[in-house]
């Protein structure tokens, strides 16, 4: 299992110039970085230009970070229901993973919309995601629903199981995120054993409080057992990248550090090991 880390409140929110941000990530011990789908305000994978990501790609060769996922952050069904909304270009952000050197691209789902079929909406979504997780086999690429969520079309493993069978693709998998997970009241190892082979990418917060109230916190602050959590990744066969995700509050410099020795100390305790390979 490798350890990396999610750049998108740093380099993007608050703007922190890329060198020195992957710099510092590369500094802590990290293997790898996960960095968004898009720059500015922008939903367009195409406002990742082409300086951005030669600068990106340059920078994580010389450090030695591998790229290992592009986030997107558009809900994917509010793109497709609204006719004024251009939809989520998730085959452009496959493009996009290629050009960086990237393996895995997440999506936000999004839920049901008034007025429109039900029936209706999931086919079209599923049809969505075929095509894009079509376009990701042919690049290499995995193409990763980020999660599951109550207010979302996929709301419980079970209806998740149901859009991996609709769309079946190898390439079309899921983002563990076991903070989210514990919010639902869903045991993150269980998920972890049912999904096995669908997992390929993994985000590691944490929170207090619970659904719909929380507050997130530094990965290793909060209410999650990660060893526990490490322990049933083990258990499932995963062995690709699990990033630390931070946000705008939490300060760059302690995020880095931090996570990095809670994150290997929970991980040594669950019997897991991070490699750079």
């Amino acid at each position: 299992m490798r350890l990396s880390f999610y750049t998108y409140s740093y380099t993007d929110r608050l703007k922190m110039p890329i060198v020195p941000c992957l710099e510092r990530i590369a500094k802590a011990g990290y293997s790898g970085i996960d960095v968004s789908g898009t720059n500015g305000n922008s939903a367009d994978p195409r406002s990742f230009d082409t300086s951005r990501r030669k600068l990106t790609r340059r920078t994580a060769e010389r450090l030695k970070l591998r790229l290992e996922a592009v986030i997107t952050h558009a809900e994917l069904t509010s793109s497709l229901a609204d006719p004024k909304q251009k939809p989520l270009d998730l085959v452009g952000t496959v493009d996009l993973a290629a050009d960086l050197g990237a393996t895995v691209v997440t999506f936000h789902m999004g839920g049901y919309h008034d007025g429109v079929d039900r029936k209706v909406e999931w086919k079209r979504t599923v049809a969505a995601i075929r095509k894009a997780a079509d376009h990701a086999a042919s690049k290499h690429v995995y193409l990763a629903v980020d999660g599951i969520w109550p207010t979302w079309i996929n709301d419980s493993p079970d209806v998740q199981q149901r859009l991996f069978d609709d769309v079946d693709n190898e390439h079309f998998g899921i983002n563990f995120d076991p903070c989210y997970l514990t919010l639902m009241g869903i045991d993150p190892s269980k998920l972890a054993r049912r999904f096995s082979k669908q997992i390929v990418h993994a985000h590691l917060k944490d929170h207090k409080g619970t659904y719909p109230k929380w507050t997130h916190l530094l990965p290793g602050r909060g209410v999650l057992a990660y060893d526990r959590i490490f322990r049933g990744l083990k258990a499932a066969g995963f062995a690709a990248s699990a990033s630390v995700e931070c946000f705008t509050n939490m300060k760059f410099e302690t995020a880095c550090d931090e996570c990095y020795g809670s994150m290997v100390k929970a991980a040594k305790a669950g019997g897991v090991r991070f490699t750079r390979t």
